[in-house]
């Protein structure tokens, strides 16, 4: 492998029926692994583990999900000619007409087999069994083209094990589908059995990160172990010990990750990956429940999973949220994920399947091509769907990543926003983003991440830069990759305003922090954001720095060149207008360079924009350790009027009066506790008052006083008061008699 530049593979790929950018990079390639590997390798975590039973020690063999009532089901969507086997079948004519390539990595045969092998369940129509065979037989032996006799045993060490994840599983799903298939002879049984020893043993002592659970390859690899494990059976002197060895693997690392780290559902290396690896998931789940070993049931992540697909959708449902590793921009959806989610929860937790099934038939592209076989596989025709969309839920916190999704409502023309503030999680893939926000309206994306495939550097996302002239930090002005203690430390949404607070500081921790070295350039960085329906977003930003002649920009990436009037920034992007308004720090200066701007190599400094980009700069004057940003944000109808801010400064608060849409919100920070007497005047009356920065819990006496429209607050012991939210703040109106 040529570790000295970044990876890249010219190919194409339909995923949902969208033309995408790179294959391998669509389905999971990592972008630079001699970096990855020199820098960002941590220990694992020790979890405690989830006790799972042993699977038996005998008994029948193990189909892999065609039992009588799945067969029943094919059959019937071929006789109805259903759309989910009219797609499958249209791909087992392609891989019938006459012999496919490969594919990246063996996709094409994978999913040539998958699609053949159910369509001959489904019709019994022996072609698609000869066919399925052919590609089987591709798998075992070759590598690019069918009968080049390339591959064999040495096929998935290529790109340090990725192709397990296609030779491995798609070998073990088709020596159980295709058997009893004419052709299916005892010497292509043993062959499999052969293959599958050599794969797996070697993927086990020199695969790339066998032991990571939040890593695509391992998925790869663990689906390719279990599914072998259970459809060789007792039909293979090794299938025990690999059905036992997933077993253990699920229990000592799986499950307890899942449950502790990526707690609320999500995928850390991004949807790009994530998509592919929750098909991985759930095929391995229900594989071994057919073993006589419960995972879905123990497995939450697959319905929180699906809530956090209905939020990470944006209004439009043209795109996703795109954090993490994407090939094309703006991120276009999937449904494969939801279908393979819907079919594994089905009788376990009905409920987030009937979810999972709504959104894969009402908001996401159907699998017309690649994967078209899960679609005929999970199709239930008469199963419920239940939309996940309620009115009075319309915001998300990710607790494992740390990840807030919040928008105005659930049209398509909603406001919608998104907050990262969570530790590194996965190896490859996730972004040096903490901090990092995105804002859209509709189809209109205002704010977002600015980075092409391989821009995971801070550089191209929106949170803070730091300068510190290389003295602690290993990639400046970018984050590391070492901040474990960073987090979200505060949510809440009282159904108008939805606050999340980050300690992001940890983000630019240099690589001895792993040793135990206290040294550091951001000594702190808090960052509140503040989301007030429908339309107005509020950032404001605490930082520490170790010294005072450090620099510290803020940063926002746009589409569109903006117009700079003063402290005021502005830009239309479709039918949207985005208005920033600067408030702190004074004499800040603002700038919009083009992107790219100079920059390091490789992807920890790289400057890579995926398209057209100016990156909204405000650089914080030095002299002093403490900076403080105040940023009022709205997302407005390009023929609105201009909205207006102005800063509010009082006795242990400061905030932001924000005037737009004929309406006025104040949103104001106490300082420290938020325990002293505050107190600060309002310019007008405001239809929304938001105190922030109070201690969860705590009653607060809350007055806005008429006459002069000032907002004074203070902890308070009577019962009476309101109590501040699990995010800090408590909020009220100010009708004033000042306009």
């Amino acid at each position: 492998m040529n570790t000295s530049r970044l990876l890249v593979r010219p190919c194409l790929v339909l995923l949902g029926g969208a033309l995408a950018l790179p294959a391998c990079s669509r389905l999971g390639l990592r972008r630079d692994a001699s970096e990855q590997r020199a820098t960002v390798r941590r220990e694992p975590v020790q979890l405690e583990p989830v006790r799972l039973p042993a699977a038996p020690a005998a008994g029948p063999p193990c189909r892999l999900f065609l039992d009588e009532a799945a067969l029943r089901r094919l059959q019937e969507s071929a006789r109805l000619r259903t759309p989910a086997f009219v797609f499958t079948q249209a791909r087992a004519d392609e891989a019938l007409a006459k012999p496919i390539a490969s594919g990246y990595q063996g996709f094409e045969w994978a999913d040539a087999l998958a699609s053949s092998a159910l369509v001959w369940r489904a019709t019994g129509d022996e072609r698609y069994a000869a066919s399925a065979l052919r590609y089987l037989r591709a798998l075992l032996d070759d590598r690019l083209a069918v009968g080049d006799g390339l591959g064999g045993a040495e096929v998935v060490k290529h790109d340090s094990g990725y192709g397990i994840r296609t030779f491995g599983v798609y070998t073990a799903l088709g020596y159980d589908w295709l058997r009893g298939a004419p052709g299916m002879t005892s010497e292509l049984t043993r062959h499999v059995g052969e293959r599958l020893s050599q794969w797996l043993g070697w993927y086990e002592k020199e695969g790339y990160l066998r032991d990571r659970p939040t890593a695509n390859y391992y998925w790869g690899y663990l689906t390719a172990l279990g599914l072998s494990g259970v459809a060789l059976g007792n039909e293979n002197a090794q299938a025990k010990s690999w059905l036992e060895h997933a077993r253990e693997e699920l229990s000592r690392r799986v499950l307890p990750v899942f449950r502790d780290q990526l707690r609320g559902g999500g995928w850390p290396e991004g949807w790009q990956y994530g998509e592919y690896t929750a098909l991985e998931i759930a095929l391995l789940a229900r594989a071994m429940g057919r073993a006589g070993v419960s995972v879905v049931d123990k497995l939450p992540w697959l319905g929180e999973t699906v809530t956090q697909h209905t939020h990470a959708l944006l209004p439009d449902e043209a795109s996703v949220y795109d954090g993490g590793t994407w090939g094309e921009h703006p991120a276009k959806p999937s449904g494969l994920a939801m279908t393979a989610i819907g079919w594994a929860l089905a009788g376990t937790d009905d409920a987030h399947a009937a979810e999972a099934r709504w959104l894969a038939a009402h908001a996401l592209p159907p699998l017309r091509r690649e994967q078209a076989w899960v679609g005929l596989l999970a199709e239930m025709p008469n199963a419920e769907l239940h939309s996940p969309r309620k009115p009075e839920s319309t915001s998300l916190h990710l607790a494992g990543q740390g990840l807030t999704f919040v928008r105005s409502d659930w049209s398509k023309d909603a406001v919608w926003a998104s907050f990262q503030a969570g530790p590194p999680l996965a190896e490859d893939h996730q972004d040096a983003d903490q901090g990092h926000f995105e804002l859209a309206r509709g189809a209109d994306a205002l704010l977002v991440d600015g980075g092409g495939s391989e821009g995971s550097a801070t550089v191209n996302h929106n949170t803070l830069l730091v300068d510190d002239r290389g003295d602690v930090m290993n990639y400046t002005p970018n984050q590391g990759v070492w901040g474990d203690a960073v987090k979200t430390t505060r949510f809440a949404d009282d159904g108008v305003v939805a606050l999340a607070v980050g300690e992001l500081g940890e983000a630019y921790a240099p690589k001895c922090a792993v040793s135990g070295c206290k040294k550091r350039a951001v000594e702190r960085f808090t960052r509140s954001f503040v989301f007030v329906r429908p339309s107005l977003l509020v950032i404001q930003d605490d930082v520490a720095l170790s010294s005072a002649d450090y620099g510290a920009t803020w940063a926002a990436h746009l589409t569109r060149s903006p117009e700079l009037h003063g402290n005021r920034v502005s830009a239309t992007i479709g039918s949207s207008r985005v208005e920033l308004h600067q408030l702190e720090p004074p004499g800040a200066v603002l700038t919009a360079p083009h992107e790219p701007t100079p920059s390091g190599e490789g992807s920890h400094r790289l400057n890579q924009p995926w398209g057209p980009m100016w990156r909204l700069e405000v650089k914080s004057p030095r002299g002093a350790a403490g900076r403080t940003f105040l940023h009022a944000i709205v997302a407005a109808a390009a023929t609105d009027p201009p909205s207006s801010a102005e800063r509010l400064s009082g006795d242990g608060l400061h905030g932001a009066f924000v005037r737009s849409g004929g309406g006025s919100v104040a949103v104001l920070f106490a300082s420290g506790d938020g325990d002293a007497k505050l107190e600060a005047k309002l310019p007008g009356k405001a239809a929304q008052v938001v105190l922030a920065g109070l201690t969860p819990g705590k009653h607060y006496r809350f007055d806005i006083d008429a006459a002069s429209c000032a907002v004074r607050a203070h902890a308070s012991h009577e019962a009476n008061d309101p109590v501040a939210t699990s995010g800090g703040f408590v909020r009220g109106s100010a009708a004033c008699s000042t306009p």
